[in-house]
C-alpha cells in the first residue's frame, strides 16, 4: 500500500533533510580562517556563540614558532589547539562541574619576534570583534610563541601586563626586560605554567620562581624529557599532568579588572651571600605604579650589625658603606601619591656565607664513544637542594648541562656522576654549581678535559621528504658506516627504524613508509653521533 505526504508534512520533510545535508558543523568541531590585524587567523566559536545570548566567553590564543611564521595558514595547524579542532575536537572542558566552551584563536604572526605592541594591536582586534570576557584572556604558545606572550607582560606596559590572565608557556627564551620584571604580571594577578625540556633549559624554572616569591602558587613549572620539541603532547586535549589539562587549567584562572588604585610595587633586588668581608655593597632596587602615579623611595635597615650607613636613602640606586662582617636586612618602601605603600626587603650575608656542599672531588675525564665523565664526592651537604654541571669551551659563557638532585647527608662520600655525550671537539671546560634549598649557590674550581673526536660531524641528513606511501632520505656521510633510522611522530611515537649501510659521499635513502599528513622527524644513529631532522608530510 502507498503511503501518501500531504502537502505541508512533505514541505516540512524536504526541509529537515536539506538542513542536515548542509550542516556539518553539528557533528564536527569547526573553525574558519580570517585575518585579524594583517595576521592570518584561525578562529573557533562555541556552538552557542550565536544563540542570541550576547553572553562572554573565556578566550585561548595561540601564537607558533618561528617554523609556522609567514602567510602560509596551513602551516598555523602544525601545532597548537588548531590543529586539535581541525580534527574534530568541540574545545569544550568540563571544569569544577561547569561545561566551559572557550574562543579559541591562533596567529600566525608575519615576522619573527613581535613586539609587545604589535601583540597589542591583534588583542585590541580580537576584542573587538569577539565577546571575549576580559577577566579570562588565557594565552600560550611555544617558543618564540611562549615568549611573544612572556614579553608581552614583562614591564612594557601595565596596560599590557593587566591584561593576561594566564600564560601556558613551552620552551621560551627569557622575556627582553629581564626575568625579575615577571614580578609585575603575578603581582597584577597573573598566572603562569610554564614548560622546557630537560635537554633545551631556557631559564624558565627561574620566572616561576620569581612570580612565586612574590604571590606564592601563580606559576607552576613542567620539566620534561626531550630537547626542543614535542609541544603537540601537550597541546592534546586528552594530556594530563596530575588530573589536569593545560586548557582545564587555563580555564580554571580568573582575575579581577582593576577598577580603582591598586598598591605600587617594591623589589629590593635579590639576597646576596658573599664569602669574604666586603665594605661596601650597591643597592639596586626598582618600583612601579600601576595607576600611573609619581612614586617615592625609601631605604631602611631593618636588622643587622650596627655598622653600615645607607648614603641615599631616597634613591633607588644607592649603596650601603662602612659594613663589617654579619647578617644585614635592607627594606625599600615604595609609596604612591595616594599614600598607598609597597614594602621589599634585601638579605645580605657578608662574610657568614655557609657553602651548601663541601667537595672532596671534583674531576672530568673522557671515556669511550667520545663522551666525558664528570664526577664528585661530597664531605657535607648543609641544606643542599641541586647541584648543575655546567660546561664552556672558553671559561667565559658557561651553559647548564644537567641538574642532579643531591643525595642528602647520609649520604656522605657517595659519588655522583654525569655524562657529556656531546663534548666539544677539542677543549671541553666544566664547573659544578652546588644550590641549597634558600636558593644560595657556590661554585667548585674548573676541570678541564680535551678530546679529539675521529668522526666529528660525519653524517648528515641533507633532505627529508615524505609523499603518499614512501620516505626520501638524502644522507651525507664522509665514511662508509653502519647506522639506524627512526621516524618518529609529533607527539614522540616511534613509527618506523631500519638499520643502514652508507657509502661515503651522498646517499639516497627510501623506504615504503606510510606516514598520514603531519610533523615528523628522522633521527640517524651510527653509533658515535646522533642527529635529528624534522620534516612535515604534507
Amino acid at each position: 500500500m502507498k503511503t501518501y505526504l500531504y502537502a505541508p508534512t512533505k514541505a516540512i520533510f524536504f526541509a529537515i533533510v536539506l538542513f542536515l545535508s548542509t550542516c556539518p558543523q553539528s557533528v564536527k568541531a569547526q573553525q574558519f580562517l580570517t585575518k585579524i590585524d594583517g595576521w592570518n587567523a584561525y578562529v573557533h566559536l562555541p556552538d552557542d556563540y550565536n544563540d542570541g545570548s550576547n553572553r562572554t566567553y573565556p578566550l585561548i590564543c595561540f601564537i607558533p614558532g618561528t617554523g609556522e611564521c609567514g602567510t602560509d595558514p596551513s602551516k598555523l595547524l602544525t601545532y597548537g589547539p588548531s590543529k586539535y579542532v581541525a580534527g574534530g575536537h568541540n574545545m569544550q572542558f568540563t571544569v569544577n562541574g561547569k561545561l566551559e566552551k572557550p574562543i579559541v584563536i591562533s596567529l600566525q604572526p608575519v615576522s619573527l619576534w613581535p613586539s609587545a605592541y604589535t601583540i597589542n594591536r591583534k588583542l585590541d582586534s580580537i576584542f573587538y570583534r569577539y565577546r571575549c570576557d576580559l577577566q579570562r584572556i588565557n594565552v600560550t604558545g611555544l617558543s618564540m610563541g611562549g615568549w611573544s606572550w612572556d614579553n608581552y607582560v614583562d614591564g612594557y606596559s601595565t596596560v599590557y601586563t593587566n591584561r593576561i590572565t594566564s600564560i601556558v608557556s613551552m620552551s621560551a627564551p627569557e622575556p627582553d626586560n629581564t626575568v625579575s620584571n615577571m614580578r609585575h604580571y603575578a603581582l597584577a594577578g597573573g598566572t603562569a605554567w610554564f614548560f622546557e625540556g630537560n635537554m633545551d633549559l631556557r631559564g624558565n624554572d627561574k620566572i616561576r620562581d620569581t612570580m612565586n616569591k612574590y604571590v606564592a602558587g601563580s606559576a607552576r613549572y613542567t620539566l620534561y624529557s626531550g630537547a626542543h620539541c614535542c609541544w603537540n603532547t601537550f597541546y592534546i586535549p586528552t594530556w594530563t599532568e596530575n588530573g589536569e589539562s593545560i586548557y582545564t587549567w587555563m580555564l580554571k584562572q580568573r582575575k579581577a579588572l582593576i577598577s580603582g588604585p591598586v598598591p605600587p610595587e617594591a623589589y629590593a633586588g635579590s639576597d646576596s651571600s658573599i664569602s669574604s668581608v666586603i665594605l661596601n655593597y650597591n643597592l639596586k632596587g626598582s618600583g612601579n605604579d600601576p595607576n600611573g602615579l609619581l612614586i617615592s623611595f625609601n631605604w631602611t635597615k631593618i636588622s643587622g650589625p650596627s655598622a653600615g650607613t645607607i648614603t641615599s636613602p631616597t634613591l633607588l640606586q644607592s649603596s650601603v658603606t662602612g659594613l663589617i662582617s654579619g647578617t644585614y636586612k635592607f627594606e625599600l618602601k615604595v609609596t604612591n601619591a595616594l599614600g598607598l605603600i609597597a614594602k621589599d626587603t634585601l638579605v645580605i650575608n657578608n662574610g657568614n656565607l655557609v657553602l651548601p656542599v663541601v667537595l672532596t672531588d671534583f674531576s672530568a675525564m673522557v671515556k669511550e664513544k667520545n663522551t666525558v665523565l664528570v664526577q664528585w664526592k661530597t664531605a657535607s651537604e648543609i641544606n643542599a637542594d641541586y647541584f648543575v654541571v655546567e660546561k664552556s669551551n672558553n671559561t667565559q659563557v658557561f651553559k647548564e648541562g644537567s641538574r642532579i638532585v643531591a643525595k642528602g647527608t647520609g649520604t656522605l662520600g657517595l659519588p655522583y656522576y654525569f655524562t657529556d655525550f656531546y663534548p666539544e671537539n677539542g677543549v671541553s671546560f666544566y664547573r659544578l654549581k652546588m644550590v641549597d634549598k634558600d636558593g644560595q649557590f657556590a661554585y667548585s674550581k674548573v676541570v678541564s678535559v680535551t678530546l679529539k673526536k675521529e668522526l666529528f660531524n660525519s653524517i648528515a641528513i641533507s633532505s627529508a621528504f615524505a609523499s603518499d606511501n614512501q620516505i626520501q632520505l638524502k644522507i651525507s656521510s664522509l665514511n662508509q658506516q653502519q647506522g639506524i633510522i627512526i621516524i618518529i611522530d609529533a607527539n614522540g611515537k616511534k613509527i618506523y627504524s631500519s638499520n643502514l649501510s652508507l657509502n661515503k659521499g651522498l646517499n639516497n635513502i627510501d623506504k615504503n613508509v606510510y606516514l598520514p599528513r603531519g610533523v615528523y622527524y628522522v633521527n640517524l644513529n651510527s653509533g658515535v653521533e646522533n642527529i635529528t631532522k624534522g620534516f612535515i608530510r604534507q
